[in-house]
């Protein structure tokens, strides 16, 4: 098991990738720490996750309160001793094209996309300084790389963590915490689902077409999943990747080949 006795904190729990991911990193023997604004969801993956026979606590958590965001990851120390492992995956979505949009919308997507992963990093680091080091994963997207119009509220807070990711990957690795990135193409799952379900009653085309014109853009054929998105970040967390640090690496099929 790639997490063996690791504990994970994991922010931004959602119906897609933070579903998968618990779950991937429950099975690979993490002890783990969740949390998001839902609390109907949560309690729900939490159960799941027990029901599995896996340890893991939970704390809802708004990443714009530092309160909370030090809250979730005392859970986990309490709990479990220790942090050797954050997933910072909570986002805020906010579809608008740049001529027409409110820029302090775009102003409270950067505060949870950004900001919230800060505050979640400065609660974990005293204490994964204390075990010794860990690791820190960001979860941004393709589309800092490739433009979609309307996205600039996504991207760019997106963006932000990336830079953030190098700057404290350079601070802290003194301590051996290292701190890196994963760049999401279409992942297929609830969220994208719904999303391309849109697009297809907007356009008044076919579900299938839809998908088939996401897929003509991806080398490998499909849409990765979920669950494949997922290993990635679990990459990141294990023993596996113990010099990497400071990287963003593409997880999209292919749809995107950094330089």
């Amino acid at each position: 098991m790639l997490l063996k006795d690791k504990v994970i904190v994991i922010s931004g729990v959602g119906p897609g990738l933070g579903r998968k991911l618990t779950l991937l990193c429950a099975k690979e023997g993490a002890k783990l720490a969740i949390g998001c604004r839902n609390t109907s969801f949560l309690n729900d993956l939490t159960a799941e996750v027990k029901a599995g026979g896996h340890q893991v606590v939970s704390s809802p958590t708004d990443v714009k309160d530092v309160g909370q965001c030090n809250a979730l990851v005392d859970a986990a120390v309490k709990a479990f001793g220790r942090v050797d492992g954050l997933v910072n995956s909570a986002y805020q979505y906010a579809p608008a094209n740049f001529e027409d949009a409110d820029l302090n919308t775009w102003a409270a997507t950067m505060d949870v996309t950004c900001f919230g992963a800060l505050r979640m990093a400065q609660a974990a680091i005293p204490h994964m300084k204390k075990a010794g080091g860990g690791s820190i994963v960001n979860v941004s997207t393709m589309e800092t790389r490739k433009n979609r119009a309307g996205e600039g509220a996504y991207a760019i807070p997106k963006a932000a963590l990336e830079m953030a990711t190098r700057q404290l990957a350079f601070e802290l690795g003194k301590y051996k915490i290292r701190v890196n990135s994963t760049l999401m193409g279409w992942m297929w799952g609830v969220p994208v689902e719904n999303a391309l379900n849109g697009f297809a009653k907007a356009s008044g085309a076919p579900l299938q077409t839809i998908i088939d014109g996401v897929v003509t853009q991806i080398p490998l054929g499909e849409i990765p999943t979920d669950d494949d998105c997922a290993k990635s970040v679990v990459f990141f967390l294990s023993d596996y990747s113990n010099v990497v640090t400071g990287a963003a690496l593409n997880v999209n099929g292919g749809e995107y080949m950094s330089p």
